[in-house]
């Protein structure tokens, strides 16, 4: 290919993008990445983000994370993948209508759970209650480790190097605080992100602003669904209320949040709700929480979840010691014959490139949360579980 097409292809992107909303953040706008690379031909730089997170091992172990319910053997609950490109699909769907860029929007949505642990939010409570007994400052929020998956955890240590837009966003994504309204904060330092435990923190672009808002819209309708298909509840419970003014159907339901974010976002330097629509939201969420997730058949099959996992974590914890950090050969060959799977455990250690600073519970938390719920049932298994003598 000749130099004059490609610039000629670099020319129509470019000008594609000086189309966009004054408030999206454009590509040649970014602040780069920590390690500068010779530009790609056909993509912007968002673009190549979104290619590299796609291609990246965590992103695949995400199919096989669980939301809600843990473990399913029915192939229609939903993943953790699944999730993710709702997520996508839905915020690009609303970034598109309100101009915004939608390669930053999709790097980020399909990044934004990459830090999740196995098991769901059971996983991370329970990696968060051992740090914080532990004395670790800030514990364990998926966010927050979400960044350091993909500047430290993939490629032997290098990471993905993405651009510092879309780690802010993986960083900052976490809605829990239920906003209805989210603005950027573009005064924040994207250079100081590794510093970051704050979940306060909000997202410095409005893409990301709209991947935070989005992530509840992807989730309510969806767990409402797979807790009827799993006969959690009917939808004879559902208040009439949200009936009403959401219905029943996650189709439906989305649809009446995409529709009223883009017009009450249209032309403003925010993601924001009617306070109607965003009663209704609140209400799906609390009606959620009573009557999904502190299900007692859920909160049953959580509680096996959190005690596998401690049960893992502080066993990994010892082994990793005794190992000398790995370094105690006849140990290792030891730990692996007792227990095939812990070849994983030392090849990440390898593969990684820790230094000797890094402190133990660092190295467990991270290999812990990259499990997937199969591959920490079979760990638990192993390790647990004795096989015959004879």
């Amino acid at each position: 290919m000749t130099d004059r097409i490609v610039l000629n292809i670099q020319k129509i992107l470019l000008s594609d993008e000086e189309k966009l909303s004054p408030y999206a953040k454009k590509s040649s706008e970014s602040l780069g990445r920590r390690n500068p690379i010779k530009r790609d031909p056909f993509r912007l730089e968002f673009a190549r983000d979104e290619t590299r997170i796609l291609h990246s091992r965590p992103f695949r172990r995400l199919k096989h994370k669980t939301q809600v319910f843990l473990s399913p053997n029915n192939d229609h609950i939903c993943t953790r993948m699944e999730h993710v490109l709702h997520v996508s699909s839905i915020a690009s769907i609303i970034g598109r209508c309100l101009n915004l860029n939608t390669d930053l929007i999709n790097a980020i949505a399909k990044g934004h759970d990459l830090g999740h642990p196995p098991f769901g939010h059971a996983g991370e409570r329970v990696l968060n209650e051992i740090l914080v007994e532990s004395g670790v400052k800030g514990g364990f929020k998926h966010e927050i480790h979400g960044l350091r998956v993909v500047d430290k955890l993939t490629n032997h240590g290098a990471g993905l190097n993405l651009t510092y837009e879309v780690r802010d966003g993986i960083a900052t994504h976490c809605g829990e605080s239920f906003d209805r309204e989210v603005s950027p904060n573009r005064g924040r330092d994207l250079f100081e992100l590794e510093s970051m435990d704050d979940r306060g923190c909000l997202p410095a672009t409005l893409e990301g602003c709209l991947v935070r808002l989005v992530d509840r819209i992807a989730y309510l309708g969806r767990d409402l669904e797979d807790a009827i298909k799993a006969g959690v509840i009917r939808k004879c419970d559902i208040p009439a209320e949200i009936v009403k003014g959401l219905g029943t159907e996650n189709g439906h339901i989305i649809g009446v949040f995409v529709n009223d974010t883009i017009a009450n976002s249209f032309g403003k330097d925010g993601i924001e709700m009617s306070e109607g629509i965003f009663g209704l939201m609140k209400l799906l969420k609390e009606f959620n929480y009573q009557r999904i997730y502190q299900h007692p058949e859920v909160e049953r099959v959580s509680d096996k979840a959190t005690n596998m996992l401690k049960l893992l974590f502080h066993e990994i914890y010892g082994i990793y010691e005794q190992s000398e950090r790995g370094q105690n050969s006849s140990f290792i060959n030891t730990a692996v014959r007792e227990a095939p799977v812990m070849d994983t455990f030392f090849s990440f250690i390898k593969n990684t490139n820790y230094s000797d600073g890094v402190e133990t519970w660092r190295v467990v938390t991270d290999y812990i949360a990259g499990m997937t719920d199969h591959f920490a049932e079979k760990t638990f298994t192993q390790m647990f579980i004795p096989s015959p003598f004879v």
